[in-house]
Formats: structure tokens, sequence, C-alpha cells
């Protein structure tokens, strides 16, 4: 089952990785002015997460602080799915009503409009920024494990 488990947080980093390179991911935030480097950063964090999951599956066993960890990681691994599955749903939405390209709204309700997805944006930047923290504390957490780099790290 603890197999299972890191398999699945090693699949689900790499998955994210993926996505947060990808063009549509990439061209919204360009073109909304989200904080790119924010992006690149999780990205960063979450491949040294990444590099560290073998090992951590094999103390897992003995240390259970180790096993704690791999949980609550897998936990905030989730979360981040979420996260970028909201930012996929908007990618999408921008790139199927063709943003800024249709004449069919008023100015009232396209500056509502506007205005909502404005939030949304903002919003988007400030929950990057809760979630890389939270990253960022099983970074600094895994050398206290004594959890290191495999050699010959699959994937």
């Amino acid at each position: 089952m603890a197999l299972i488990g890191e398999a699945l947080i090693s699949a689900s980093v790499q998955v994210l990785c993926n996505r947060i390179t990808s063009p549509e991911f990439v061209d919204l935030f360009r073109h909304k002015k989200l904080n790119e480097p924010l992006l690149m950063k999780l990205k960063t964090t979450l491949l040294t997460l990444y590099a560290v999951l073998d090992d951590a599956e094999e103390k897992q066993i003995k240390k259970p602080a180790v096993r704690n960890w791999l949980d609550e990681l897998k936990h905030a691994v989730f979360d981040a799915e979420d996260l970028l599955d909201e930012i996929d749903t908007e990618a999408l939405r921008c790139k199927f009503e063709g943003e800024d390209q249709t004449g069919k709204f008023t100015n009232k309700v396209r500056n509502l409009l506007f205005s909502s997805r404005n939030h949304f944006y903002k919003s988007m930047n400030d929950k990057i920024q809760e979630l890389l923290a939270r990253l960022e504390n099983f970074v600094q957490l895994k050398s206290a494990l004594g959890l290191g780099e495999v050699a010959g790290r699959k994937g």
C-alpha cells in the first residue's frame, strides 16, 4: 500500500509540473498578468520534493515521522491538483470564449465580468502563494527528516 501511495504522489507531481509548463497555463499567466515567477517557483518546489520521494518511501517504514511527512505531502499535492484544475478551467474558459475578441456584451456587462475575473486572478495568485508556502515547509522538513536525493531517480 505504501508503494502505491508514493507512486501516486510521484505521478501527481510529474503531472503538476507538466501542467504548470503547458502553453495554456503560460499563456493565461502572461495575458492575465498573473505572477508567472510564482508559478515557476511552485514548479521548482515540486521538483525538489519529487527528488526525495524514493528516499522517503524507503525510510517511512522505520521512521513514523517520514510516514507522516509523506501523508501530509500527499494531501498538499492533492490540493495543488485542485488549484491547478481551477486554473485549467479558467484557461479553457478564456480560450472558448475568445476573451476580449467578441463584441456581444455591452460595456456595463463587460466591465462587471472583467471586475469579477480580476478578483479571480488576484485570488489565484494568493492561492498559489499559500500553496507554495505550504510546500516549502515540506522542503524545509526534508533535511530534518534526513531525506535526500536517491541516485538514479526513476521518472
